[in-house]
């Protein structure tokens, strides 16, 4: 049998591989090459790491830089997060890594894929360095002479917690896995092989489990000064809410239905349960009440942030607080990963490097997919009226649900807060957004604003990503209700999450739907509630693929070109000098003309099918195969039962 795992147990430089610049609860600690030079005369090994508490624990804040976070370069496609693989985003720019999904030409290994299974680089963090690194750590922990037995519980349920985060998100792409229950030394032989996706369940849910079990690992940090002083630690909140998680994916279509995904798997039950089983959504619900359960008995100490006004701007700031801020009452499992893991730049400066390049676009369905600031659910999508030349002067943006002017940047009357300077934007052809060096980041016409706000405020914002957070939890529960039958229960569930940024119950606002009768419907709703939430936070793509959404796949997703209105309702095609000097021509440019309060003017919004990065998958290119992902070839040859997908 090939050895699946080569680094020495014992090489401390093997086991610190990639670290770089590792991050620590509060503040970057540089542990890297320069904890591993050696004293005169003496050897650095696992006995020297577990001599001092202050040792291992630099070595615990090494690993959590291993927890996955999409803003970095170690989760991306060369820049691109996954969302441009959805019907949300679009990536213009044509050295994208999701370019190879668009061209179908992804290969097995390449480094373009969304999801490394091996360490490539630096930037590149695979699966087995995270959990190897764990298990050297819950296997010589106890061994720490001036660490008392809370702090080393406290350290294991951390741990645990972070090998189970490395598989999940692993089960997420590749499906069964194989199961590493201890830290291989060089001598040491794989023969497990690859297991079935129950078993792998299974596992991930005995580490929780065990995190869980730790009489140390407290369940959150319930006063002011521990959460300014610990944000970003893992607690046991952190697990019981994984476990929901875990258990709403594994109840999800792509495992859990009457067949595989795809004809051709080796061993199917590697990517399938072998049928529907009801039970599952049941677990998912019990996971669900688990959590809410254990919260309540610790006092409510996570819940999602409320606005302090009843007014957009109290609604917007709330959101942002909630996906963004540090040591909120929202954050249940937040990264606080200040750099790249070798070092550079923030990571709000890689979203804007990607941003400028065109790679992170909002699409016309995905700002179709935010409703109303009353919560009822848009109601153009399809006008030709309203995507012609618009005979009624309707103003699509605006009155809209809060977070879609917190997540992309639209054209409004009255904008909530400055944008580079300027009271409004102007994307419309010849407008000052819509030219000049920075027009890639406006090729969609709906340019990305969340996390990155002016473009370069955020830089200077400490991110914390939130690998779980409580509206994820709602959502999660809602979802579990509705697959159990309790519609209204399911809906209440919603509500929650819509009446932080002010929206009407959603199934009053929108009756037609009959939500609580109409399962389809309300889990289609749920899943659009989830994207409006969770944009950019990684979600939207394990969501369709998990509930096997082939239209959001193989359906061509559009562009929005907007035109400004002339006097007689024609497309207003000018220059930006043009267009900055007033129509009756006496030389005030336009933007103070409507600063100082002339009228508000039309537009005519052109939807066009997007042709830079056009898909292969939209013309017939879809295949099933890419629901999950590839494993390297290289790999599936070492002979140790690792089985590749189907049609790769």
């Amino acid at each position: 049998m090939k050895k699946i795992i080569r680094t020495s147990v014992v090489c401390l430089a093997g086991a610190m591989l990639g670290a770089g610049a590792v991050v620590s609860c509060v503040d970057p600690i540089n542990v890297g090459d320069k904890f591993l030079e050696k004293a005169p005369g003496v050897d650095v090994d696992i006995n020297t790491i577990f001599s001092k508490g202050e040792n291992a624990k630099y070595f615990l804040w090494n690993l959590y830089n291993h927890i996955g976070n999409p803003l970095t370069f170690g989760s991306r496609m060369n820049q691109c997060p996954t969302e441009t693989l959805t019907d949300t985003f679009q990536n213009y720019c044509g050295w994208g890594g999701s370019n190879a999904y668009y061209s179908g030409n992804i290969q097995p290994g390449a480094g373009d894929d969304k999801f490394p299974f091996l360490t490539i680089n630096d930037y590149r963090i695979g699966v087995w360095d995270g959990i190897r690194k764990g298990w050297i750590i819950i296997e010589n922990i106890d061994s720490v002479p001036d660490l008392n037995e809370t702090e080393k519980s406290q350290i294991k349920g951390e741990t645990y917690l972070i090998i189970a985060t490395r598989y999940f998100d692993a089960l997420r792409n590749y499906g069964g896995l194989p199961l590493v229950d201890h830290a291989y030394a060089p001598s040491d032989l794989f023969e497990g092989g690859r297991a079935t996706v129950e078993k792998t369940v299974e596992f991930i849910d005995g580490l929780i489990g065990k995190a869980i079990e730790e009489q140390g690992f407290p369940w959150g940090w319930a006063t002011e000064a521990d959460r300014t002083a610990w944000a970003g630690r893992l607690t046991k909140s952190g697990a019981v809410a994984l476990r929901a998680k875990l258990w709403n994916f594994a109840a999800s279509p792509l495992f859990n239905d009457a067949a595989a995904y795809m004809d051709g798997a080796s061993e199917p039950l590697h990517i399938w349960y072998g049928a529907r089983k009801q039970e599952l959504w049941q677990k998912a619900l019990e996971t669900c009440e688990a959590f809410f359960t254990q919260n309540a008995a610790n006092g409510n100490l996570y819940a999602l942030v409320q606005p302090a006004t009843q007014d957009e701007n109290g609604y917007a700031d709330a959101f942002r607080a909630a996906y963004w801020h540090r040591g909120n009452s929202e954050k249940i499992i937040e990264l606080h990963h200040a750099t790249r893991p070798g070092g550079g730049w923030s990571e709000a400066a890689d979203l804007q490097n990607a941003t400028q390049f065109g790679m992170i676009n909002a699409t016309v369905e995905y700002m179709e997919m935010f409703g109303m600031a009353d919560g009822r659910n848009y109601p153009w999508a399809g006008n030709a009226d309203v995507y012609g030349n618009n005979p009624g002067n309707v103003d699509i943006f605006a009155g809209r649900d809060p977070r879609l002017y917190e997540t992309m940047l639209v054209i409004r009357e009255k904008q909530r807060e400055q944008y580079q300077g300027k009271e409004f934007v102007e994307i419309w052809q010849g407008g000052d957004f819509n030219l000049g060096s920075d027009k890639e980041r406006f090729k969609s016409g709906l340019p990305l604003y969340k996390w990155i706000l002016d473009y370069w405020k955020a830089a200077e914002h400490l991110i914390s990503y939130s690998y779980i957070r409580m509206a994820d939890m709602h959502l999660l529960y809602a979802e579990a209700l509705a697959e159990t039958g309790n519609l209204q229960k399911a809906c209440d569930e919603i509500n929650k999450v819509r009446a932080r940024v002010g929206l009407g119950k959603i199934e009053v606002m929108n009756p037609t739907l009959d939500l609580t009768n109409n399962k389809a419907n309300l889990i289609a709703e749920i899943l659009r509630e989830r994207a409006c939430e969770f944009g950019m936070e990684d979600e939207r793509l394990y969501d369709i693929i998990r509930r096997k959404k082939f239209d959001s796949f193989n359906s061509p997703l559009h562009e929005l070109v907007i035109w400004r209105k002339t006097a007689d309702g024609q497309k207003w095609d000018a220059t930006k000098e043009e267009m900055n000097t007033d129509r009756n021509n006496d030389g005030t440019p336009d933007e103070a003309r409507i600063v100082a309060g002339e009228p508000w003017p039309s537009f005519i919004y052109e939807k066009r099918v997007i042709s830079t990065g056009a898909r292969v998958w939209w013309t017939g290119g879809w295949n099933n195969k890419f629901l999950l992902s590839p494993f390297p070839r290289d790999e599936v040859n070492k002979g140790y039962g690792l089985t590749q997908n189907p049609g790769w």
